[in-house]
């Protein structure tokens, strides 16, 4: 363990910095600029990793949040446009099938029922922060609302996850990478072995 873990930190301390601004604005981009890569890119576990490597690598981890930070509003602005002009096309495309109605509609709801503060919390939950931008558009949220809410909520979500990376990997290094990945594995192993027990179950 203490071997692969040594070996963890070599890797990370050798990725360029240039490298970790890219794939880590790229995929908070991405995440809710696109309805398909918004259900597959696994933003935090990519933003926790880039604060590690920041800790024990060469990356500057203000310089990090800066670049996450206007790449992720610039994400969710992306989506909102589109979710504007035309985001009922949107819904009904296969990505947009992917997600499913109730998804759609209780992000709906939330927006018209709380507004501002939910696309501030909408930033902190999984599939919701992919679909809050184009239902802000649909839903024809005031612009100016839309801006101040999601730069509190980009703000704060960007930097509270790469700051825990960060200080985790400034404690304990690449052994958080190892353990978390280690995690995420049993848990996707579990998730995927759960959905193959019920799909048998509904055929026998």
């Amino acid at each position: 363990m203490h071997a692969i873990a040594d070996w963890l930190v070599d890797l990370v301390e050798s990725v360029p910095s240039w490298a970790v601004y890219l794939i880590s604005c790229a995929v908070v981009f991405s995440e809710t600029a696109t309805l398909l890569l918004g259900l597959i890119l696994p933003s935090e576990a990519i933003l926790l990793a880039a604060g590690v490597a920041a800790a024990v690598g060469p990356t500057e981890i203000s310089a990090l949040v800066v670049a996450a930070c206007v790449c992720g509003f610039a994400g969710d602005l992306t989506g909102y446009w589109i979710g504007r002009r035309s985001g009922r096309r949107v819904k009904s495309s296969r990505a947009g099938r992917r997600f499913g109605e109730q998804r759609w509609e209780r992000a709906e709801r939330r927006i018209n029922s709380d507004g501002m503060v939910a696309v501030i919390t909408g930033r902190w939950i999984g599939y919701v922060r992919t679909l809050v931008p184009p239902v802000a558009g649909m839903t024809r949220m005031r612009h100016a609302r839309f801006v101040t809410a999601d730069l509190i909520g980009v703000i704060t979500w960007v930097t509270a996850v790469l700051l825990v990376g960060y200080f985790a990997g400034a404690t304990v290094g690449a052994a958080v990478l190892l353990n978390g990945a280690v995690l995420l594995v049993l848990v996707a192993g579990g998730w995927y072995l759960v959905r193959w027990w019920r799909a048998r179950r509904q055929t026998v």
